[in-house]
């Protein structure tokens, strides 16, 4: 009877060790321009429904946060809040950096400041710069004053942006739930392009940091903005180990196909875990 017991007990320390609650990944969202933490309500949803931690952030300006537009005068002081949350976690807790178009140099930020607390970098529908891809590389494929519609803008180069509600619903929101464009239109603030060789600098990545950590590139197929050239151009010229590409997805992935997306995160959020612990594949290189 105490082997059969002692079986019993084995058995239940198995099943907990298995148990999903046990495999929870941590994922950390960044939005894109314009928006705020708001953006990720639908998927954050999904993610925790399916036992995964998910903290979304506000950068500066951006959401609920109040530092004013006139303060954010750098790459920097627009990450400050992801920074100082990166900082915050424990030494044991890596996290999964999800960015979303102009939050993509937030992931590689992240991905090139702390490494160490990284388990992987995905970039979904957004901009991926690397050792040899600057952000003046990426800055090509921004829009013209005049291509974007009825969006506020300051600036040629655009420097200053406020998206219009045709503009949104047109390039960015086309194939999303009218009521996620009607929040949209609620929520959107001015934001900036950060240019110049501050910008290059601070947004500049490297094979012994970012090059450590594995990444992920998720492509919205139906993507007027970042289009599906454009993507596929950023991922041959700074492979991630994984690349996803969802039908039917417009820019604002998370909102017209969030169970695709969500399914996704947590796949790759698995295969991160094959390439090392703590996020460092064996034999990566660019």
């Amino acid at each position: 009877m105490a082997t059969f017991y002692g079986f019993l007990v084995g058995l239940a320390i198995v099943f907990l060790a298995c148990s999903p609650s046990s495999s929870a990944v941590h994922f950390v969202l960044i939005h894109g321009s314009g928006h705020g933490a708001w953006c990720w309500y639908k998927l954050a949803t999904l993610l925790e429904q399916a036992g995964h931690k998910v903290a979304a952030v506000d950068l500066a300006y951006s959401g609920r946060n109040q530092v004013p537009l006139e303060f954010v005068h750098t790459f920097d002081e627009y990450h400050k809040p992801l920074f100082k949350y990166l900082e915050s976690l424990s030494p044991k807790d890596k996290v999964v950096l999800v960015g979303h178009s102009y939050g993509g140099y937030g992931v590689s930020s992240g991905l090139e400041r702390f490494p160490e607390k990284v388990l992987g970098g995905v970039f979904a529908s957004a901009f991926m710069v690397g050792p040899n891809f600057t952000l003046e590389d990426t800055n090509k494929f921004l829009p013209r004053p005049d291509q974007v519609d009825d969006s506020f803008v300051i600036g040629d180069p655009i420097r200053i942006v406020l998206f219009g509600p045709h503009f949104a619903a047109t390039m960015l929101y086309q194939n999303s739930p009218p009521e996620d464009l009607k929040l949209a239109n609620y929520s959107i603030r001015l934001t900036q392009i950060f240019r110049g060789d501050l910008a290059n600098r601070e947004i500049r990545v490297t094979k012994e940091r970012f090059g450590t950590v594995p990444r992920a590139y998720v492509a919205g197929l139906e993507d007027k903005i970042i289009t599906p050239d454009v993507q596929r151009a950023m991922i041959k010229s700074t492979p991630p180990q994984v690349v996803r590409e969802i039908e039917g997805a417009d820019h604002m992935i998370m909102f017209s196909k969030p169970q695709e997306f969500a399914n996704n995160l947590i796949e790759i959020a698995e295969s991160f875990e094959l390439f090392g612990l703590g996020g460092r594949p064996h034999g990566y290189a660019f």
